[in-house]
């Protein structure tokens, strides 16, 4: 005796089949499991971030410490997540005094091999992603003999202005600001410290497998480099990426041989050398569109087949960029979540020990300082206003 058929389902019921079929994973931060990559992600990059810091002595070779840094997150992303893409979102890079960023040589590539002196600015600068999910993060510090900062020195106040740039800068990170607000400050900080932001400097938004998507923050406003303002929104990723000067801001590209590169996700080109197909291969498998370093490269003949792809926009190279010699640069960086009930700074580690920061004078400033971190707080504060 054979079993009674079942209904077929109605057409709405067919629909709703379909739709949730269709409906797409949840790579947002509502998510809990991204969430948490990216929070253990940004864990990965404070230690790497650590390391490094605790190597950058005087006579200490950048490429060692480049290497020391990807070693570190090679490291750490073995011990979780044993089925997951995970590793180097951003190679460790390591600038010294007026060269400001993507700075990474390869071991061999140098003429003279860079290291580290005492009095030195270090620019540290290093990214690690976990499935997809990137936290970044960069600090500076200046090399002296008890590892403190001098009250009045121009190192000083670049290291504060850019670390308190941050600080406060994150709290405008809100649904109720926009991207040109976080701008206001970081140029307001500067002014305080009497310092520049350095032109060209762009904070992002980030996405999974993306750290750089159109959404920016410039450091500084420039009327021939206007961007799109965007209002913040829950859910998003952002970097605060400030860059502070003696100088006038302006930072240029010098004889340096660019050393991270990233892949152009609008090439169409076809690599046409064996060389540069098998380098394409590698790119894909290990890097995915996360930057990469020419030093991580297996490839034989990696430089050959780069510079085709290069030549055809397949890859695009991140420039060594230089303040004027003599001027003094801190760099920091770090990676923010804005959640429905707070502004959370997951990357970063506090600045070198120094003379206490004055409190901000500008109102601008000074109310920003205070706004909190806790977005419930501020939704509690706006509610009991009275009408």
């Amino acid at each position: 005796m054979s079993k009674t058929a079942a209904a077929a389902p109605a057409e709405e019921e067919w629909e709703d089949v379909e739709e949730e079929e269709e409906e797409e994973e949840d790579t947002t931060i509502n998510n809990s499991d991204v969430m948490m990559k990216y929070k253990k992600a940004a864990l990965w990059a404070n230690e790497a971030l650590q390391a490094v810091i605790n190597a950058a002595k005087p006579g200490a070779k950048v490429v060692d410490l480049c290497r020391l840094g990807d070693d570190t997150i090679t490291e750490k992303v073995q011990t979780m997540f044993r089925k997951m893409e995970k590793g180097v979102a951003f190679p460790t890079c390591v600038s010294l005094n007026s060269c400001v960023a993507h700075n990474s040589p390869a071991p061999g590539e140098e003429t003279t091999p860079q290291v580290v002196a005492l009095n030195d600015m270090v620019h540290i600068d290093l990214g690690v992603h976990v499935d997809g999910y990137c936290a970044q993060v960069a600090h500076t510090i200046h090399v002296t003999e008890n590892g403190e900062l001098s009250p009045g020195a121009r190192e000083t106040s670049v290291i504060q202005a850019a670390a308190a740039a941050v600080a406060v800068g994150l709290r405008k990170i809100r649904p109720t600001c926009s991207t040109y607000e976080v701008t206001e400050i970081i140029e307001k900080t500067a002014e305080a410290f009497k310092v520049n932001p350095a032109e060209g400097v762009l904070s992002h938004m980030m996405k999974r497998y993306i750290v750089d998507s159109v959404r920016c923050i410039p450091n500084k406003k420039v009327p021939e480099q206007l961007v799109h303002e965007y209002n913040f929104e829950p859910a998003q990723v952002w970097t605060i990426d400030v860059v502070m000067t003696t100088g006038k801001g302006k930072l240029k590209e010098r004889d340096l041989r660019p050393s991270v590169f990233k892949t152009s996700l609008e090439s169409k080109y076809t690599a046409k050398m064996e060389s540069a197909r098998e380098l394409e291969k590698e790119i894909e498998a290990k890097f995915q569109t996360f930057p990469f370093a020419l030093r991580n490269l297996e490839t034989k003949k990696a430089r050959l087949g780069l510079s085709e792809m290069v030549k055809h926009n397949m890859v695009q190279p991140y420039p060594v960029l230089f303040e004027r010699d003599g001027e003094v640069v801190a760099h920091f960086k770090s990676t923010i979540l804005l959640t429905n009930k707070k502004i959370e700074k997951i990357t970063g580690l506090a600045p070198q020990k120094g003379p206490a920061v004055p409190p901000p004078t500008d109102t601008v400033l000074l109310a920003s300082s205070k706004l909190p971190l806790s977005l419930e707080e501020a939704k509690k504060k706006e509610e009991k206003k009275p009408e």
